[in-house]
């Protein structure tokens, strides 16, 4: 072999640990990027018509009645922001969202009924998990459950509704402002918190 041989020999050997080393490795990452950022825009796309129907209606069912029987409650309805990072504890459920669990989890003899609820893409997905309560100074016949509210609408887009212990009554904390719901408005009031 004389020198110019040795030279492409060694600039094909160069070429090829660099493609096989360096640029196949770069691809592949990228073809995983736009795979995992496919996947989060379907995750995050908002729920279809019919389940965020349902998903309404079994909200209302659930929030009357715990209304009516003054037990307290936080639901929080994720939205694009993903609360893994912004709560704590929690026992993860994965059910099918149904006024009659939601009713259960609350009840106040279950071992769940303190914390809150997260639904994700139409599902409960964990119970009795916690959030930091705002630093806000809000008027004291707000308890614990409402200065949570507050806090997670401050960090994130969800929208969550607050039932108080004490009076029953209702609330929806969104984009760090809590609106007290009358029980004839919920539904018409929620559907345009989830749509904001």
């Amino acid at each position: 072999m004389n020198k110019n041989e040795i030279m492409i020999l060694t600039i094909l050997i160069l070429v090829s640990f660099i493609f096989l080393f360096i640029i196949i490795p770069l691809l592949i990452n990228l073809i995983k990027n736009v795979i995992e950022e496919k996947i989060k825009k379907k995750n995050s796309k908002n729920l279809g018509s019919s389940s965020k129907i349902r998903l309404i209606n079994q909200l209302r069912e659930s929030v009357e009645y715990l209304s009516k029987t003054k037990t307290g409650a936080i639901i929080t309805i994720e939205n694009k922001d993903n609360l893994d990072n912004l709560r704590t504890d929690g026992v993860k459920i994965d059910a099918n969202i149904s006024s009659s669990l939601i009713i259960s989890i609350f009840n106040k003899h279950s071992p769940l009924h303190d914390g809150a609820i997260i639904i994700r893409n139409g599902r409960i997905l964990y119970a009795a998990t916690y959030y930091k309560i705002t630093r806000k100074s809000i008027d004291n016949k707000y308890g614990s459950r409402h200065r949570a509210g507050l806090g997670i609408s401050e960090v994130c887009d969800a929208t969550t509704i607050i039932v108080s212990e004490e009076t029953g009554e209702i609330s929806i904390a969104k984009n760090s402002l809590l609106v007290p719901i009358k029980t004839n408005e919920f539904q018409e009031k929620l559907l345009f918190f989830l749509n904001d």
